[in-house]
């Protein structure tokens, strides 16, 4: 409980930033959807399909904020890595084993629990003091760069296809009006060519 806490205190920042773009963007989706349709209007169900589509990007953009919270911190897990790294190891060349390179993982963990929701394990073995932090550094830029565009496809998918459903769901504006509009509009020219016509005959 005590990390989930812990999760959730250090990644607030990037649950509000997720949410507040994805509410941004499914607004202009429908503005501009609205500005190509202008003769159509939403339906109840174009609005349900808004409300999923919101909730499935809000996750894609949370997870998407925090990959580059994580990466903002790049620096810092370099320097909590080299700081830790025992003296011994460093006089006498010592090469990691893949049990001491999960260990260094778990201090990362405790230390920046964020790093634990994006980062399952690393495996540096063979690495010694002088080169693990910096590889640790690379690896982690490498596997978010390609975790955020994962994600970043999923928000594409997800609003090419409720762009496909709002469109299909919405319905043309009322007609009736429009009608009644133009032939009330069209009777006073009517009443007009008539007068003219009886006076033309006088």
């Amino acid at each position: 409980m005590d990390k989930i806490l812990a999760v959730f205190s250090y990644a607030i920042d990037s649950m509000l930033l997720g949410v507040f773009i994805t509410i941004l963007g499914v607004a202009l989706l429908y503005f501009l959807i609205r500005g190509f349709y202008p003769r159509y209007t939403f339906t109840p169900v174009s609005l349900i399909v808004g409300a999923i589509l919101f909730v499935l990007l809000s996750g894609q953009s949370v997870l998407i904020c925090g990959a580059f919270k994580i990466k903002g911190m790049a620096d810092d897990i370099e320097q909590s890595i080299n700081q830790n790294i025992p003296m011994l190891f460093r006089l006498t060349g010592h090469e990691y084993t893949e049990k001491e390179t999960q260990e260094i993982c778990e201090q990362l963990r405790d230390e920046y629990p964020l790093f634990a929701c994006y980062i399952g394990g690393m495996d540096f073995e063979g690495h010694t003091p002088e080169s693990i932090a910096a590889s640790v550094k690379e690896e982690l830029h490498d596997f978010l760069n390609a975790y955020i565009w994962k994600r970043l496809a999923w928000c594409i998918g997800f609003i090419l296809v409720g762009m496909f459903l709002v469109i299909k769901t919405m319905k043309m504006l009322n007609n009736e009006r429009s009608a009644r509009h133009s032939s009330g509009s069209s009777r006073p020219m009517a009443v007009r060519r008539s007068r003219s016509a009886r006076l033309g005959r006088r």
